[in-house]
């Protein structure tokens, strides 16, 4: 017992530093995780909200209803100029929303791959994306490439 307290005696205020010091690190890792957490989230609803913003513009311009049609004759009526500004806005906003799933800010990549691979099938998505997608990053390209698949 008495080598045990000339041991403590000797070496307890670096024990008790080497303490304080793990504990610190260990609340700095907590503290990291929760601002990770609060940053995705974050990004999460910003996100959202420019997905909302621009989507909506589809209720308040009625000359964009024909993005949602199934059964456009591009023949007979090319794309207009405000229908490939509104999908060259939707393209910025879905390659931000890939950079933030390349980033793992969220985990909804089978979803987003079947809401590419639905609006994409649209005459007037999918005319805009096959004259741009040769504008766009290669690895965004792809990405809808193997979505629209």
């Amino acid at each position: 017992m008495e080598i045990v307290l000339h041991w403590i005696s000797e070496h307890g205020f670096d024990l008790l530093g080497s303490f304080g010091l793990i504990a610190s690190l260990a609340f700095t890792t907590l503290s990291f995780r929760k601002d990770e957490s609060s940053r995705r989230i974050g990004n999460l609803l910003e996100l959202t909200a420019a997905h909302r913003e621009i989507w909506s513009q589809l209720f308040v311009r009625p000359e964009l209803a024909r993005i949602l049609e199934s059964d456009v004759d591009l023949v007979m009526s090319p794309v207009t100029n405000e229908e490939a500004l509104f999908m060259t806005l939707l393209l910025l906003h879905l390659n931000a929303t890939w950079q933030a799933l390349d980033e793992g800010v969220f985990r909804t990549r089978q979803a987003v791959a079947r809401d590419i691979r639905w609006f994409f099938s649209l005459p007037i998505p999918k005319s805009v994306w096959e004259k741009s997608k040769a504008f766009q990053d290669p690895a965004f390209a792809q990405f809808v490439e193997e979505c629209r698949r």
